[in-house]
């Protein structure tokens, strides 16, 4: 009996995977509004949405694998960090975070492309990549900051440079540009463009492959 429940169990959490993979993104982004800690909590909020991503490979045992050593490698990084300095640990910490998300659009952007029909699932799908593309994008944000400081105006120093970077990298894509945070650099620059050009891409596209696949499922 038990066997059965846990059978069900599993079948309802595959079938609802980008549900649940939506909502730990939610956590991922806003989750350091709710907790509050003296310490960097974004390397535990992105351990927490590895392992929702697990559902969504669950019949990929190498790539399980492989999000398993990021999650390892994170908590390591992390421990390591807090006891003495390691040095370009924070552009480690920037590089496993774009492989992991890369790695994960992939079969998030598969669901949208080849889904059948218009569901909750490929909905949470479709937006599942476009956080995917806003946090790559922090991210490279990131790694152009470190290498060249300065390359962005109004960031804060250190750590927190990190979410100021997110949230300039989801301003661009969504096209909306307050101008509180600006680029600098001329990488920096074309990076945003870039970025900007993407997430503009990416909405029409999936606009687009909503609507017709809604128009071919209603037309049978």
């Amino acid at each position: 009996m038990d066997t059965i429940h846990k059978n069900r169990f599993l079948d309802f959490l595959y079938r609802h995977r980008y549900e649940i993979l939506l909502v730990s993104f939610f956590i991922l982004l806003f989750g350091d509004l709710v907790i509050v800690a003296d310490i960097d909590l974004f390397p535990y909020l992105v351990i927490q949405n590895v392992v929702a991503s697990l559902m969504v490979f669950h019949n990929r045992i190498r790539k399980k694998i492989f999000f398993f050593t990021v999650i390892v490698l994170l908590v390591l990084l992390e421990v390591a960090n807090s006891f003495f300095e390691v040095p370009n640990t924070r552009l480690v910490f920037y590089s496993t975070y774009i492989i992991y998300f890369a790695l994960l659009s992939v079969q998030v952007y598969r669901q949208v492309l080849f889904s059948k029909e218009v569901n909750p699932g490929m909905i949470a799908a479709a937006l599942c990549g476009f956080i995917i593309l806003g946090l790559i994008g922090g991210f490279i944000f990131s790694i152009v900051e470190y290498a060249q400081a300065g390359s962005f105006n109004n960031i804060a120093e250190g750590i927190g440079a990190v979410s100021d970077l997110l949230y300039f990298s989801f301003i661009t894509i969504l096209s909306i540009g307050y101008g509180d945070i600006t680029p600098a650099s001329d990488i920096a620059q074309k990076a945003a463009l870039l970025f900007g050009l993407v997430g503009y891409f990416y909405g029409v596209v999936v606009i687009g492959v909503i609507i017709g696949k809604y128009l071919a499922q209603k037309s049978e």
